[in-house]
């Protein structure tokens, strides 16, 4: 049997993306965007995920390994629920977020073996106490050289509660993936680990080693039209170029690439035509 090399756990929604003229559904989640832009230069990725019966999974099932996706046949996907003020500019909106069955997401979904046997493990964004739960696991059944990261975002940042919990799990992890705003708010926690990679947009992105900067690299320019799972297209590249046994400098230059292409058309799914 074959074992995925990089774990994914997170969600997998359905997004609703709605504009003064339309409404667009498509699938989504970080989880979901994590895996998918690893799979796109890594064959096998493991996604820990869970979605109801009103989600298609065929394009997903033909992108990471199945055994992770579990479908629960009698309730419903997380859903989020994207409004924009614009039809062109969908960089700014409100976001609605309806848990579904990813609320039940747990470390009894992880296929048997997957852990112990990941050179990466990433635990996508969620609720920080289901990220803390998870971490824990993993922490405990995981190779000693294994790698585990972890994301956020800046939505949980509404809830001041949530910064401990978040900046504990950050502490725990051996990899982060932080963006500029979030990097303001936890510079203390971010500067003091010892490997931390952070996204600044349009600005690029720099790798951090114990709050010093080791490396960086530009952004190319583009029109962003829909920031929608960038910051997760560009972890799951790094860590899939990673994977791969890529030197950190490509690794770094392939998921600004893949981020930044990403934006520029509406949702991620333009990345698979």
């Amino acid at each position: 049997m074959a074992f995925p090399k990089l774990v994914v756990i997170g969600f997998t929604n359905i997004d609703v993306n709605v504009t003064p003229s339309k409404e667009t559904i498509a699938p989504g989640g970080a989880g979901f965007f994590v895996a998918i832009a690893a799979s796109l230069f890594l064959p096998n990725v493991g996604l820990v995920t869970r979605v109801g019966n009103d989600f298609d999974p065929s394009f997903l099932l033909s992108r990471v390994s199945p055994d992770g996706v579990k479908l629960i046949r009698d309730k419903v996907t997380a859903r989020s629920t994207q409004t924009y003020a614009s039809d062109s500019d969908l960089t700014q909106r409100n976001i609605k977020l309806e848990d579904g069955v990813a609320a039940d997401l747990n470390s009894a979904d992880i296929p048997e073996g997957w852990i112990e046997h990941a050179e990466f493990i990433h635990i996508a964004t969620m609720p920080p106490a289901q990220q803390a739960a998870f971490q824990k696991y993993v922490m405990q059944y995981k190779l000693p050289q294994a790698i585990v990261s972890i994301d956020t975002d800046q939505y949980f940042f509404n809830q001041p509660e949530l910064i401990p919990i978040i900046e504990d799990n950050f502490a725990c992890a051996d990899l982060i993936f932080t963006n500029r705003f979030e990097y303001q708010t936890l510079e203390r926690v971010v500067k003091a680990h010892a490997f931390a990679v952070v996204k600044q947009d349009e600005g690029g992105a720099y790798i951090l080693k114990k709050g010093k900067k080791v490396l960086s690299g530009p952004a190319p320019r583009v029109t962003a039209i829909d920031v929608t799972g960038a910051g997760d297209v560009f972890a799951g590249t790094f860590l899939a170029k990673q994977a791969l046994g890529d030197n950190l400098e490509a690794s770094l230059k392939q998921a600004i690439t893949g981020a930044s292409h990403s934006v520029t058309a509406e949702g991620v799914m333009h990345l698979f035509e």
